[in-house]
């Protein structure tokens, strides 16, 4: 893996430079704005500049460049992986034989009808209808079949959530896994105050390189998924949205200032959890409810765990009494401000969780009411209305 990075790295040296020779008015604009984006002042610490920061045989710095081209490409590969193979032959039989079943298949165009459902989609007045079905030589029964489907088609079902569910567990577990053994072998987990001592004089091993790198990856791919993914009723996209362009703008700015050490830490804490999630939304998605809410119970004391307690008593307390001492740069307030924004986050999604786990207990309502997408189109059961 080492050679493939290196190779990587010469290709985009060799390259840049070359399109920057032969376009020099766009090298000496981006001359320009390099210098107003990369001031030292903002960046690094006092009496330390970008000259000190290149590689030497002992010591290698992460690379901007390496946070928008690598991630990128690498996410390309993984939604080919996911999307040709992991998912058709692993994900969608494993949802079939848990009873679910997938969108129906889009219907025979017909741009009468389209523009019918497009300005009153279910619910078109009876004699729109009946002209509509008129004018594309259909029965009117026919016609609400077409209406349907085509619905149906474009809405996300729990064969789809159970399926996406499952994609992220196996990233979120491999990371989880992987994030782990890297992490137990590094001296900054079990001294904190290693990730400051130093700074930012911190050589980048090259299993914490493809760690970072492959982990924002998938966040990258999340966020083409998320984009391209047919609508939800209660549609969450934004929020889904926001959620990792915050992750990808926290983990750069952290990779940019070589924060790299503490950014590995609260990768370590948020990712239990969210392994544990993916299977209790697998399990809910199945109607597997005594396993699913048992598992929900594991992920709420881990979650309280790790997200409550680790993340704000371990890391962020190693940022703001350990990591002042060493860093006073402008830099180093916008990620404070960062990780605590990352912080009131976590809380407010604890509120909430507890407050609608609570509501499902003394309400007795069921672990549906507690996840984002419980209003979500069941095609099964629609299917069956109409078989």
């Amino acid at each position: 893996m080492t050679e493939v990075k290196e190779f990587l790295s010469e290709v985009m040296e060799s390259t840049l430079p070359h399109f920057l020779t032969k376009n020099s008015s766009v090298g000496q604009w981006l001359e320009q704005m390099s210098v107003i984006v990369w001031r030292e002042d903002f960046w690094l610490p006092d009496g330390v500049g970008w000259h000190d920061l290149k590689d030497t045989e002992d010591l290698h710095f992460p690379k901007f460049y390496d946070v928008w081209i690598y991630p990128i490409l690498l996410a390309l590969v993984f939604l080919m992986i996911q999307n040709q193979w992991f998912e058709p032959r692993v994900l969608m039989p494993l949802a079939r034989s848990a009873g679910l079943r997938s969108r129906p298949p889009p219907p025979e165009p017909r741009p009468v009808l389209e523009n019918l459902y497009r300005h009153h989609k279910m619910r078109p007045p009876p004699a729109a209808l009946e002209k509509a079905a008129r004018i594309a030589n259909m029965e009117v029964k026919q016609a609400e079949q077409w209406l349907w489907t085509h619905h149906k088609s474009n809405r996300l079902t729990k064969f789809d959530l159970f399926v996406n569910s499952g994609s992220c567990f196996a990233y979120h577990s491999t990371f989880c896994i992987v994030g782990g053994v890297i992490m137990y072998r590094k001296p900054w987990t079990w001294n904190t105050a290693l990730c400051w001592q130093d700074y930012p004089f911190h050589n980048l091993d090259s299993d914490v390189w493809w760690y970072y790198i492959l982990v924002l990856a998938f966040y990258y791919s999340m966020l083409i998924t998320e984009t391209l993914m047919p609508r939800r009723m209660n549609d969450g996209r934004i929020k889904m949205l926001l959620h990792h362009l915050t992750t990808v703008f926290l983990m750069s700015f952290s990779w940019v200032c070589n924060l790299v050490r503490v950014g590995t830490l609260v990768l370590l804490v948020h990712e239990l959890a969210d392994v544990l999630l993916m299977v209790a939304k697998m399990c809910f998605y199945a109607k597997k409810m005594f396993f699913a809410n048992v598992t929900f119970g594991v992920f709420l004391l881990v979650w309280v765990i790790t997200r409550c307690g680790f993340y704000p008593f371990w890391v962020m307390r190693s940022v703001f009494l350990e990591g002042t001492t060493y860093m006073f740069m402008p830099s180093a307030y916008v990620f404070m401000g960062l990780l605590t924004g990352l912080l009131i986050l976590n809380l407010a999604w604890t509120i909430l969780i507890f407050r609608t786990f609570l509501t499902s207990i003394f309400q007795r309502k069921e672990l549906q009411e507690l996840h984002p997408d419980s209003n979500v189109e069941d095609t099964d059961e629609e299917m069956k209305k109409t078989e």
